[in-house]
C-alpha cells in the first residue's frame, strides 16, 4: 500500500475529539504499553506491498521515503492508536495541555533519549522539527497554522498558532516526525526535500543495516529508551514486483507479517496451517481521487457522472468476495464516525444512465454514434493511474473500465511502478488515481487530509499530507476552521454537517467502498500482534505510527 494517507474511529470518553485535557488524563491501553524482559533474538520479515523497488531514501519529506522512516527510524511525540479513537500513549513526549482555545500547545518532552549516533536528544529538537514548517511551505506537509515555536527549560517546548489547531492536533503531536537538528539544521530548506538520507539518525528502535533492491534490512538497538523493546534483532522488508509473487510468499509461510491482498483468503491461506492468522479492520475507504484542477475531471459533473457509472456492490463482490463493505455518498467511514454523519444526507449513491446522462448532458456533452459522450468533438476519457504491481486495484479499474464505457465514459488504465504512481501523486500529474484514504483515529483530521485546500501546493509542487487531486473549497475550509475553535462534539456537527453537504455536492474524491485491509500473520515464527480481542494498534504492516508500534512489541514464537 502506498506512503500516503493514514487513518479513523468511534469517539469515545476520552476521544480524541476532547484534546482540551492533558494526556494523562487519558488512561491506558492494553497490557501491551508496559516494558518487557528484551528479547533481541530472531528476525521478522515483512513486507509492506508489492510493485516496489526500494531505494536507499530515508528522507522523511519526500514522498518516496522508504517505509521504515516513519516510526521505525524517526518517531512522532504520541501514539494515536488508529484502532481505538482515543487511545493516546507516550512516545517522544510525555504530556501535552492546550491553552487559549487551541492557539496554545504545550508539551513535555521526555528525558534520557539518544539518536542513533549517541547525540541527546533535546527540546531542541522538538522545536526545531516544528520550526520546519514555518520556513518553507514545502516542509508543512499537513498546514499546520504555526506562529511561533519555543522551548521552555529542559524539557518543554511551547507552540502558538494563528488560528485554533484542534483539528491538527493528530497531524501535530501523532504524525510530525522528530529530527535531529544537529544533522538537519545544516542543509537549507530549498534541499530538505530532495536529500536521500541514507544513512539516517533518528531516535527510533532500529538503525538501518543495508538496502539492495528488494531487500531492506534494520537492526534493532540495544540502547533503546523504552526498556525491553524491540523484542527481534533484525527486521527485513521483502519487496515483490506484484501481488502474486508477494502472495505465493505469503501462503508459504516465508513472511512473518504482511497485508496483501490473497483471493479467497480461507482457502488460499488460512486453510493452509493452523497458526497462519488474519486480522481485518477496514479503516479507510477505498475511491478515486480525481484531479480537482486540470483535465475533465475538474468538472464536478464528470466527477459524478463517473461515480453513478459504477456498479459498487458488483466490484465488490467480484474482487473481494463482498468483503469490503458499502461506503456513502459523503465518504465517512462508519460505525467509525456514525456520530458525525448528517443523517439529512442520502445513504446511497445515484445510479444509472438516466443520471450519467444528466450529468453529462448539463456540462456539454452529447454521447455519439459510437456510444461514447463527446464535448467539442473530443471523446470524454479519463485515465486512472495505479500501481501495477496491486492486482485487487487493477481488477477494480477494469470493472470500472467496462462499466463506465456501457454509459459511455471511456476509462483509461495506467499502471506503473509504486515509486512514479507516488511521485505523479504528488504532483498532481494525473487525472485519476485509484487509492484509498483515512486511517486517522479522529474525523476532524479525515475530512482535513482529503479537501482542506489549505494542503494543496500548485500542480507540479509536491504536496504530501492530503487532498492530492487540490480540490478548493472555501465553505468546507471555514468549516474546518470552526471544527478546531472547539472540543464540544455537539458544537462541532453543524459544521460536519457543512463539510459532507459540500462533498455530496462536489464530490472531491469518488469513494467506491471500504478498503479491504488483511493483515497476515505467521503465528509459528511470530506473537504478540493485535487481534480483535486486543486491538492496541491498527494491524496493518504499512500505516504509520501503528506498524512501528506493533513491529516493537512483537516477539519470536517459542
Amino acid at each position: 500500500m502506498p506512503r500516503t494517507l493514514d487513518r479513523p474511529r468511534l469517539l469515545a470518553a476520552c476521544s480524541a475529539l476532547a484534546l482540551s485535557v492533558t494526556l494523562a488524563a487519558c488512561g491506558g491501553s492494553s497490557g501491551h504499553k508496559g516494558p518487557s524482559a528484551s528479547v533481541q533474538h530472531g528476525v521478522l520479515t515483512v513486507s509492506t506491498g508489492s510493485g516496489q523497488s526500494y531505494t536507499a531514501n530515508f528522507n522523511p519529506f519526500s514522498p518516496n521515503a522508504l517505509q521504515a522512516t516513519d516510526g521505525m527510524v524517526y518517531e512522532p511525540l504520541f501514539f494515536y492508536n488508529t484502532s481505538k479513537s482515543g487511545d493516546i500513549q507516550p512516545w517522544l513526549g510525555t504530556s501535552y495541555s492546550w491553552a487559549d482555545g487551541g492557539k496554545t500547545l504545550h508539551i513535555k518532552v521526555r528525558s534520557g533519549v539518544t539518536w542513533s549516533d549517541g547525540k541527546p536528544f533535546t527540546n531542541a529538537d522538538v522545536a526545531f522539527s516544528f520550526a520546519n514548517a514555518m520556513h518553507a511551505s514545502t516542509l508543512n506537509a499537513y498546514g499546520l497554522p504555526l506562529a511561533n515555536v519555543t522551548t521552555d527549560g529542559t524539557d518543554g517546548v511551547t507552540l502558538t498558532f494563528t488560528q485554533s489547531a484542534y483539528t491538527k492536533a493528530y497531524f501535530i503531536l501523532g504524525k510530525t516526525l522528530m529530527l535531529p537538528q544537529h544533522i538537519w539544521g545544516s542543509i537549507p530548506d530549498a534541499q530538505k526535500t530532495t536529500v536521500l538520507n541514507s544513512k539516517p539518525v533518528g531516535t527510533g528502535a532500529w538503525t538501518v543495516k543495508s538496502v539492495a533492491s528488494t531487500l531492506v534490512t534494520l537492526t534493532a538497538r540495544k540502547d533503546y529508551y523504552l526498556t525491553g523493546y524491540p523484542k527481534f534483532s533484525t527486521l527485513r522488508y521483502v519487496g515483490y514486483n506484484g501481488n502474486n509473487s508477494a502472495d505465493a510468499a505469503i501462503e508459504s509461510g516465508a513472511l512473518d507479517w504482511a497485508g496483501g491482498f490473497i483471493p479467497d483468503i480461507k482457502k488460499n491461506y488460512l486453510a493452509k496451517d493452523p497458526k497462519f492468522t488474519l486480522v481485518n479492520n477496514p479503516l479507510a475507504v477505498t475511491a478515486f481521487i480525481p484531479n480537482a484542477l486540470q483535465g475533465p475531471t475538474a468538472d464536478p459533473n464528470v466527477r459524478k457522472a463517473i461515480s453513478a457509472g459504477v456498479d459498487r456492490a458488483f466490484m465488490s463482490q467480484s474482487v473481494y468476495d463482498g468483503q469490503a463493505a458499502a461506503t456513502n455518498p459523503a465518504a465517512l467511514l462508519t460505525p467509525n464516525f456514525s456520530s458525525v454523519l448528517d443523517p439529512s444526507l442520502p445513504t446511497a449513491f445515484e445510479t444509472g444512465q438516466d443520471k450519467v446522462d444528466g450529468y453529462l448532458t448539463a456540462s456539454g456533452y452529447t454521447k455519439g454514434s459510437d456510444g461514447y459522450y463527446a464535448k467539442n468533438g473530443k471523446r470524454l476519457t479519463v485515465t486512472v493511474k495505479m500501481v501495477s504491481g496491486w492486482t485487487d486495484y487493477l481488477s477494480l479499474g477494469q470493472l470500472a473500465q467496462q462499466e463506465l464505457k456501457k454509459v459511455g465514459i471511456d476509462l483509461q488504465i495506467d499502471s506503473e511502478a509504486y515509486n512514479t504512481w507516488a511521485a505523479d501523486q504528488a504532483s498532481g500529474n494525473f487525472q485519476m488515481l485509484l487509492s484509498s484514504f483515512g486511517f486517522t483515529p479522529d474525523p476532524r483530521a479525515y475530512y482535513d487530509q482529503i479537501v482542506d485546500s489549505r494542503l494543496a501546493k500548485p500542480l507540479g509542487q509536491q504536496t504530501t499530507g492530503g487532498n492530492y487531486g487540490r480540490y478548493k473549497n472555501a465553505a468546507i475550509d471555514d468549516a474546518l476552521d470552526h471544527l478546531a475553535e472547539t472540543t464540544d462534539v455537539n458544537a462541532q456537527k453543524p459544521y460536519f454537517y457543512a463539510i459532507e453537504q459540500q462533498f455530496v455536492k462536489d464530490m472531491p474524491v469518488i469513494p467506491l467502498m471500504d478498503a479491504q485491509n488483511e493483515q497476515e500473520f505467521n503465528g509459528n515464527n511470530v506473537t504478540g500482534f493485535p487481534t480483535a480481542a486486543d486491538s492496541y494498534a491498527a494491524a496493518s504492516v504499512w500505516l504509520f505510527p501503528d506498524a512501528a508500534w506493533v513491529a516493537m512489541r512483537l516477539s519470536p514464537a517459542k
